[in-house]
């Protein structure tokens, strides 16, 4: 007699799809998947979707150092040598990372052939991690299962690190939504909008950041003194109160008292240092001599934007001056985009960088973690751009925080 085994996978039902938590994403599928990247996790489900879905599901595969020279490829491959940012062309550069426990690259393969790639950053001191460098070779973007893709990614990514990183953030582009919609299938919302941020394909586009968190990140550990927002920053904290049930808020018009005698003092305490590396970064660094205040900044000049804002003060007079310079660097090097994420409970921060021509446009809850408390605290992202906004294709969740935000657009 002939038998036939048959083998069945696991059918996930598509509503099931935009959990509401890592842990809930990870309730769906850590069962269903085996999580070895080591040997290579076969994606061996099937999503119980009306649309069908007859693609490829590839092989993911952590990469190795040897691996370094085709995910540069890849790269290159895929924005046609037009990646702003340079270091992920550069296979010595993709080696340090893939040799970094900071940094992992998962490979996409069909049978010996690497389709594409993902990455993620992790941030293990402050509980945070980045996920992006989503890419897939030109022969297979319309063969590749790439939903498939990125739920193992994250699945492999949240459950190895559940101990570690407490929230995930990503940036996806605007100028199509599909990134936008694989991330939103794993449970990221949109929180903020960043107009004119970025250039791919030598053309410039906005995006949207996209965060999810553990359960008790946000329930256990979320600092639970009440947020003091401006204006400016209450419609962005409204969209995401819709989302995470944040609570109360406290809508203040700070009256701000600066001491212009002592702005001038300061001016005369300030210094810059500025370092370059070899793919074009600057990084900047303000200080006042005889403080312990500081203000630091990237700026990427092939486009034009500066981003990674940290900064310190123990006055608004300090601020004041550094703000000043800020300006002064935005207009000296012709900057279309600048973002600093401020605190939600520092009323008076975020009223000097309104003044100072930044909108709040977005919210981001327990963004930063406080090591001596041992708690999350919320920021509110604003930032500054320069020109017209591009067309921009959005998920309705997307699309409703642009809309709330339209009013800011360009003030």
């Amino acid at each position: 007699m002939i038998t036939q085994e048959v083998v069945s996978c696991p059918i996930i039902p598509y509503k099931k799809l935009n959990p509401g938590s890592v842990d809930e994403f990870l309730g769906i599928f850590e069962d269903v998947l085996n999580l070895d990247l080591e040997r290579g996790m076969e994606l061996d489900f099937v999503i119980d979707s009306k649309l069908g879905n007859n693609k490829i599901s590839p092989t993911l595969v952590l990469a190795k150092p040897c691996d370094a020279e085709d995910i540069a490829n890849i790269c290159k491959e895929v924005y046609e040598c037009s990646y702003p940012y340079k270091e992920i062309e550069d296979k010595h550069s993709v080696k340090k990372m893939i040799e970094s426990p900071e940094h992992h690259f998962i490979l996409f393969k069909i049978g010996d052939d690497i389709a594409g790639c993902f990455r993620c950053a992790l941030d293990f001191e402050h509980k945070k991690g980045y996920t992006g460098g989503f890419m897939v070779r030109k022969e297979y973007q319309k063969s590749l299962d790439v939903t498939k893709a990125i739920i193992g990614s994250y699945a492999w990514m949240w459950s190895t690190y559940r101990k570690e990183i407490l929230m995930w953030y990503c940036e996806n582009r605007t100028a199509h939504a599909a990134s936008q919609y694989i991330t939103s299938v794993c449970g990221i919302n949109t929180v903020a909008f960043f107009p004119n941020k970025d250039v791919f394909y030598n053309r410039v586009e906005s995006d949207v950041m996209g965060v999810i968190y553990q359960e008790k990140a946000l329930i256990e550990q979320r600092e639970r003194q009440t947020p003091s927002l401006i204006r400016s920053a209450l419609d962005s904290f409204l969209h995401c109160d819709n989302l995470y049930g944040l609570g109360g808020f406290k809508l203040v018009s700070p009256d701000l008292m600066i001491d212009y005698a002592k702005v001038s003092e300061l001016q005369k305490r300030f210094r810059k240092d500025v370092i370059a590396d070899k793919y074009g970064y600057k990084y900047y660094q303000f200080f006042l001599s005889g403080t312990k205040s500081y203000f630091t900044f990237l700026h990427t000049p092939n486009i034009q934007n500066i981003e990674k804002t940290k900064y310190y003060v123990n006055s608004l007079e300090e601020l004041y001056v550094y703000l000043e310079e800020l300006l002064k660097c935005i207009k000296e090097n012709a900057i279309r985009y600048s973002e600093v994420f401020v605190s939600a409970f520092c009323p008076e921060h975020q009223q000097l960088f309104y003044e100072f021509g930044f909108r709040a446009r977005g919210y981001v809850p327990c963004w930063a973690y406080n090591k001596s408390e041992n708690v999350f605290e919320d920021y509110v992202v604003f930032n500054y751009f320069e020109g017209e906004v591009s067309q921009a294709e959005l998920l309705p969740i997307g699309q409703e925080l642009f809309d709330i935000l339209n009013l800011q657009i360009n003030v």
